[in-house]
Order: structure tokens, then sequence, then C-alpha cells
């Protein structure tokens, strides 16, 4: 049961009242009366975000039905990964907008104020003091930089979309991470649910065994054995629960709602769909699509840019000024008056090899950013390969799972029979419920493996944040990746040629 608001406000008063005093004595102790201050602040600010997440929890219903996107849908809302990257993004927008206006005009104002005495000539001497107050506009309008404001704006600019693709990729992680707990949540129900038909099997056989046992037929072991094994598969049942209730928290931390909260899910079993999407249809559509290369790449571009930059400081700067300034000896400052017109050029003729340094870091900063570039690449094609192989293990694994749950249940029910005629063992119905248990567990393993290594795959192909999970591949094969990318591959190949040529004659 959550808090009522009441409850809260005494909950943050005790709170802040014990733990004040804590924080004075801890003070105390190292003899800085600051330490008391940021101590106290840092409390009161911490009870103050426990209140309010408190406080808005109370809003949320103690039971929500969920489907799968609904679930991704929840998560994208209020995964602290995803806001922190969109914050960045933000960030990274009003970046582009410090940088340029380095380009704009700027106007300023000064207003300076002095008193002096000055010594006196003549016959008498003596000394006069005097006021002086000046003030003045000035414009200063930048007209050259050498390149580097336009090399820094267009650096800034990759450094946006580069956060822009990182937001994708949060969005990614949090769809595959709430498909990932959806799927869990139902994985570990469903192992509730083995776990209670195997309790009820060995008490139904522990009732068969004892009725056998009263009239002389089979032997004391056999009801131990029995009793033994419904106790464990009791224990079992209870760890399979509490696996369950964990999942739901987990879950419900995902998508940002209070842990405590009951989910049902609108699915109650996994299922599989065939997912007809080719490896080398999965890797190409990966290379054009994925957030994490775009990302990468724009590093490249902006460390392009920085040695741009870094060069211009060898080059020459311009600007044009323009003012207008006030003088006197009253406060307004305003008895005379001029204004002036000009420009000015600033080069640095040698600074000591500064700038050729600088130059040479840019350009080891870019090589590093096209080695973390191909790394990346690679690491994709690793994804994609992994997730693609896992799939299909997977849906091998499905069929042959569900064949050995129809044995096992089979085999279950004629090991059962056949003790109750008196022709069977007690260890055989005990190990034909241990086998059905296992192929039961397996085939939901085998769903879950499936489904997930489809969620993995997507993910790593980079699918597009609208498509449900689960359903990209049609995506994929209407999307032409590979010719896409082989018409690329061709284009860049042919370029790189013509530039070897142009280098050669250049020779």
């Amino acid at each position: 049961m959550l808090m009522s608001k009441k409850a809260l406000s005494l909950f943050v008063l005790l709170s802040l009242a014990t733990t004040g005093v804590w924080a004075a004595d801890t003070a105390a102790d190292h003899g800085d009366s600051k330490l008391v201050k940021f101590q106290q602040a840092a409390i009161v600010s911490t009870n103050e975000a426990v209140a309010n997440k408190l406080a808005t929890d109370t809003n949320v219903p103690s039971t929500v039905v969920l489907s799968l996107p609904r679930t991704v849908e929840l998560a994208y809302d209020n995964n602290h990964a995803v806001k922190e990257a969109k914050w960045a993004y933000q960030k990274a927008i009003h970046n582009v907008s410090a940088v340029a206006a380095a380009k704009n005009p700027t106007i300023g104002y000064s207003y300076d104020m002095s008193r002096g005495s000055s010594s006196g000539g003549g016959d008498f001497g003596g000394s006069s003091s005097m006021n002086s107050f000046k003030n003045g506009l000035q414009l200063k309008v930048p007209i050259y930089s050498g390149g580097s404001l336009e090399a820094n704006i267009e650096s800034a600019r990759y450094d946006r979309e580069s956060a822009n693709a990182a937001v994708t990729q949060a969005l990614q992680e949090a769809k595959l991470q709430a498909a990932q707990d959806y799927y869990t949540l139902i994985m570990d129900r469903n192992k509730i649910d083995i776990n209670k038909q195997s309790v009820t099997d060995y008490e139904g056989h522990l009732t068969n065994v004892n009725q056998q046992y009263a009239v002389g037929i089979v032997a004391k072991s056999d009801v131990l054995s029995t009793q033994t094994n419904l106790a464990n598969a009791q224990t079992t049942l209870v760890d399979s629960q509490n696996t369950a209730n964990l999942a739901e928290a987990t879950l419900n931390n995902i998508i940002g709602i209070p842990v405590n909260t009951t989910v049902e899910t609108e699915d109650k079993e996994l299922k599989y769909e065939a997912y007809p999407v080719t490896l080398e249809e999965a890797k190409a559509y990966a290379l054009l699509h994925r957030a994490e290369l775009i990302e990468s790449t724009m590093a490249v571009k902006s460390a392009e840019q920085e040695v741009e930059a870094a060069k211009a400081g060898k080059l020459p700067s311009i600007s044009a000024t323009a003012g207008k300034n006030w003088s006197g000896t009253k406060m307004t400052g305003t008895e005379n008056n001029n204004w002036s017109v000009g420009a000015g050029l600033t080069w640095s003729l040698w600074d000591g090899g500064q700038s050729n340094e600088k130059v040479k870091m840019a350009k080891d900063a870019l090589e590093i950013a096209k080695e973390k570039n191909s790394a990346q690449i690679d690491s994709v094609m690793l994804d994609v390969r992994q997730a693609y192989l896992k799939m299909k293990s997977a849906e091998q694994t499905i069929n042959s799972t569900k064949t050995a749950v129809a044995s096992g249940m089979e085999n279950y029910r004629i090991a059962s029979l056949r003790y109750r005629a008196g022709v069977g063992t007690n260890l055989d119905v005990i190990d034909a419920e241990t086998a059905l248990v296992t192929a039961r567990n397996n085939y939901v393993d085998a769903l879950y493996n499936y489904n997930m290594a489809v969620a993995q795959l997507e993910q790593a192909m980079g699918i597009p944040l609208d498509i449900p999970v689960g359903k990209g591949a049609s995506v994929v094969n209407s999307s032409n990746s590979i010719s896409t990318l082989d018409n690329l591959v061709a284009a860049s190949t042919q370029t790189a040629k013509s530039a070897d040529t142009a280098s050669a004659k250049t020779e």
C-alpha cells in the first residue's frame, strides 16, 4: 500500500530533522562550518526529490495491463538514459548557435570615472582636483577568421547530428530492454505454471502411492521418495514465484512505474513467428541504418573540421570596428564626444611552433576517430551475426523441445498407469515427471531465446523505432539494402581510383 500524503509529509519532516543533526555532528567533528551548509542542502534536496517521486507514484493504479507495444512506449517516455540523450541533443543544438554567434557583430558599452589632482604652476604653486567621466559604444564586426569560425561551426553541427544519433541509439536500447523484461516476465510466469503442474502431478502420485502402501502393495521407500520429490517441487515453485515477482519489479522499473505495481500482460505465452531475413540482408541493412555508425561517422567529420580550425591558426583575422565615445567632468560624461571607424588585422607570424603542433594533434585526433569508426563497423557486423545465429539456433530448438514435451507427457502417463497396475516402479514415474518438467522448461526457454534473438537482431540492424518488436522483417525485405550498399561501395571505389589517378598525374 502506498503511503498517504500526510504520512509522506511526516516522513520528510522526520528525515530532515534526524539527518540534519547527523550532518551538523559530522561537520563539527571536522571543524568545518561550511560542511554543515552543504550537507544540509544535499539532504534537503534529496528528500525533496524522494517526496516528489513518492507523491507522483500515488497517481499510478495498483494494477496495469501491458502489451509489448505499450511497454515499449512507456520505456520511450520514462527511460532515464533516453532523457539524458535528449537533453544532450538539446545542448548540442544550442552549442551550434553559440559557436555560430561568433560570426555576428558585437556591441559593447563602457563607462569609466576617475578623480585626480595636478600640481599648479606659476608663482604661487598649489594643486587642483579634477573629475573625469568617460563612456562609449563600440561595434565590432568579424570579417575573416582564417576559416576557424566556419570550421568550428561545421564541427558543432556534426556533433549535433552525432548527439541526435545517440538519442536514437538510447531509444533502441530502451526498446530492447523493454522487450527483454516483458518476455522475461511471461517466461517466468509460464515456469510457475510448469512447477504448479509438477506439484499437482506429485500430489496425485503420492495419493496413489499411499493407497498402494496401505494395502501392502508397495514399500515405505516409495512413499518417502515421493514425499521428498513433492517437497522439492514445492520449493522450486516458491523459487519460481519469487523470480517472477522480481521480473515484474524489474519491468516496472524500466518503464517508470512503481515497482510494487501488479502487471498483467496481454500475452500469456511466448509465441513463434518466422522471421524471413537472410544474414546478408541483415548485415546490409545494419550498415545503412545503425545509429551507432552515424554517431561514429559524425565524430570523424567533426574531427576533420577540427583539423581545419587548427590550420586557421596560421592565417590572419580581420575585423571592422565603429565607435562613439563621450567624456567630460560631469557624471554624465557627455561634454565632449567623438566617433571612430576602423579595421584591424591580426596575424601571428610565428608563435613558436604552437600552431603546427595543434594541427598535428588535430590530425592525430582525426585518425583516432577513424579507427573508432572502423571498430564500430566491425562491432555492428559482429552484433548482427551473433543475434542472427542465436535466432536460427533457437528456431531449430523450438520444434525439438515441443516434440520432447509431447513425448514426455505420454511417457509420464504410461509410467503412472503402469505403476497403478503394479507392473511399473516408483522410480519410473519420478524419472518421467523429471523429464517432463525439463522438457517443458526447455520449450519455454527456446521460445524466450528465439523472441529475444529477434529483438536483439532488430536492435543490431537499427529497425525504425515505430516498428513493433518482431515485425521488422518486411521492412528489411523491402529496403533493397544489399543493392544499395553494393552501389555505394562501387561509387566509393570509383572515387578512390579517380583520386589515385589525379595524385599520380600531379606527381
